[in-house]
């Protein structure tokens, strides 16, 4: 009998395509899973909405752990609106429009928009969160996220909002303009509320990321090394926004007494209101029965920066050009990690491999 080297059973081994998986005999059946949340469960990257970056949200990748077919809400090519270095207009059209996708995030949207906003109504738009385009094309008309997710008579619900009700503030020095601790606490509440009483069976919520820590807050002494702040930022610890630096060059530099400039103790205002904002949700969870998935524990053990930035990859592997919002990669760690979780809540059996 020929014998095989061990060698050429690895590389036979890593040419044969992975069975698929098949979950165990009397487990919780994975079934009408349903995604709320913002641009990150929406599948966001760099900048932009594409049918590709769509298809690589964590979501949709947590509905392939559980033998799903789930097709995401596809813009047109080049996106809605195009990522970074993406050229061509913008194009918020649909490539099938009569796909009904079980995911209804939607970019921009705060714990509020979920009960109320559509693509003709919102309270107190903000120019920078709010696009009318974008719910057209992944809720349809006169639609809100609710009102989607119920349609769909989901089982599976998970929850991933709140972000953006303290991130953008952050992004602009200004922690305070964050949704108030009772707004947020009631419209999260009667989101779980009305989830509950519409038939949904197993809700997970996701917890607010530490904003603090996106690549996109950059520290002064960083942008000094630039030449984009001015004499003010001399021995000031401050950090300012992307979306304020977008702004600077060396004509016309950053002043740390602007009110754009997060200080060190608006910085720490800012994780208090996210420690708050958790702590709300793990409450309202409680009552509801439903488990907390920490996201700040993934995100933890996500690659950092690299030592050297490359223009591929300026704020490492884990986050995409725009330093908000994460990668393909890390995207993936998230599903594997929510099927872990889930498969120890639940009692499903989720595809758990790498």
């Amino acid at each position: 009998m020929k014998r095989w080297s061990v060698a050429a059973l690895l590389l036979l081994t890593a040419c044969m395509p992975a069975l698929p998986h098949v979950a165990r005999p009397g487990a919780t059946p994975f079934t009408d899973y349903v995604a709320i949340g913002d641009s990150i469960t929406a599948g966001f990257q760099s900048g932009g909405l594409t049918a590709e970056s769509q298809r690589a949200s964590y979501a949709h990748l947590l509905g392939e752990r559980g033998g799903l077919d789930l097709p995401m809400p596809e813009v047109q090519a080049p996106g809605c609106p195009p990522p970074v270095n993406v050229g061509g207009p913008r194009n918020c059209a649909r490539a099938m429009p009569d796909v009904v996708s079980n995911v209804v995030a939607v970019p921009g949207a705060k714990v509020g928009d979920v009960l109320e906003s559509t693509d003709t109504h919102v309270t107190n738009p903000d120019p920078q969160l709010y696009d009318p385009d974008l719910y057209r094309a992944i809720l349809g008309p006169n639609t809100t996220q609710l009102q989607a997710a119920l349609a769909r008579h989901p089982k599976f619900v998970t929850i991933w909002i709140g972000n953006n009700d303290v991130l953008l503030p952050t992004l602009r020095g200004q922690p305070d303009q964050s949704t108030p601790l009772d707004q947020f606490r009631t419209s999260y509440a009667s989101l779980l509320s009305q989830l509950k009483a519409g038939g949904v069976e197993h809700l997970l919520v996701m917890t607010v990321p530490d904003v603090t820590r996106v690549p996109a807050l950059i520290p002064v002494r960083l942008l000094r090394l630039a030449g984009v702040v001015d004499a003010s930022c001399q021995g000031q610890n401050v950090y300012f926004g992307s979306v304020v630096v977008g702004r600077a060059s060396k004509e016309r530099p950053l002043s740390c007494s602007s009110p754009d400039a997060l200080t060190a103790e608006e910085y720490a205002r800012a994780q208090q209101i996210v420690t708050q904002y958790n702590s709300a949700i793990r409450t309202l969870a409680a009552e509801y029965g439903a488990p907390v998935f920490d996201v700040n524990t993934v995100l933890d053990r996500l690659p950092g920066r690299p030592l050297i930035p490359t223009a591929a990859s300026p704020f490492g592997r884990s986050f995409s050009l725009d330093g908000v919002h994460p990668s393909n990669f890390a995207h993936q760690r998230f599903a594997r990690e929510l099927a872990v979780f889930i498969n120890q809540q639940f009692g499903t059996d989720l595809d758990i491999r790498p």
